[in-house]
């Protein structure tokens, strides 16, 4: 029941109030129906919505792409272990063979390609620091590529922001993302 839902909603006792919510990034389908009407309601109410990254801005979207790269002239093959290069190889591979087969006949509807949908998720994958490819690999999931073309929850909150002609903004620079996770070291990755 929609009263019984944890909200996870943060109340800031002012006037107006504002209010703090915690989101994840999956598609926002897989959650909608389980955030209670408390934080929609605050949502709609908000005249101003902040986000951890503004992921509607060409320039954050470009810096993340930019900040996951290896140093110029490395290659993941020269950071990883033979071992493990090869494993990841084999498995980038098999992704690539069942791709197809996980595409559902909406996302071929609106002209989707395996190999387009494999190089926007993969491509330059051997550029990639480690980090990053282990993020991406986590993401090459037949549920997840299933989703592909649905927002993230926090991406379809933006586009929603801005659709009610709502002041958005940012908390985060892409700097302060990117640098935390490039910072571990490879035991930690």
């Amino acid at each position: 029941q929609q009263g019984e839902l944890n909200s996870f909603l943060w109340t800031i006792r002012r006037d107006p109030p504002a209010y703090l919510f915690g989101t994840i990034h999956v598609p926002y389908t897989r959650v909608w129906d389980f955030i209670p009407d408390n934080s929609k309601a605050a949502f709609h109410a908000s005249s101003s919505v902040y986000f951890e990254l503004d992921l509607t801005d060409p320039y954050t979207i470009s810096g993340l792409a930019s900040c996951q790269m290896l140093p110029h002239g490395e290659n993941l093959q020269d950071v990883l272990p033979r071992e493990l290069y090869r494993r990841l190889k084999r498995h980038l591979d098999y992704i690539k063979l069942m791709l197809p087969h996980w595409m559902t006949p909406d996302q071929r509807g609106k002209g989707l390609y395996a190999d387009y949908l494999f190089n926007a998720i993969a491509g330059n994958w051997e550029r990639k620091r480690p980090v990053w490819v282990m993020l991406m690999v986590n993401s090459l999931t037949e549920t997840d590529i299933r989703s592909r073309g649905v927002p993230v929850l926090d991406l379809y909150l933006a586009q929603e922001a801005e659709r009610m002609k709502k002041t958005t903004g940012a908390v985060e620079r892409v700097e302060e993302q990117c640098h935390p996770l490039n910072g571990l070291n490879f035991s930690q990755v």
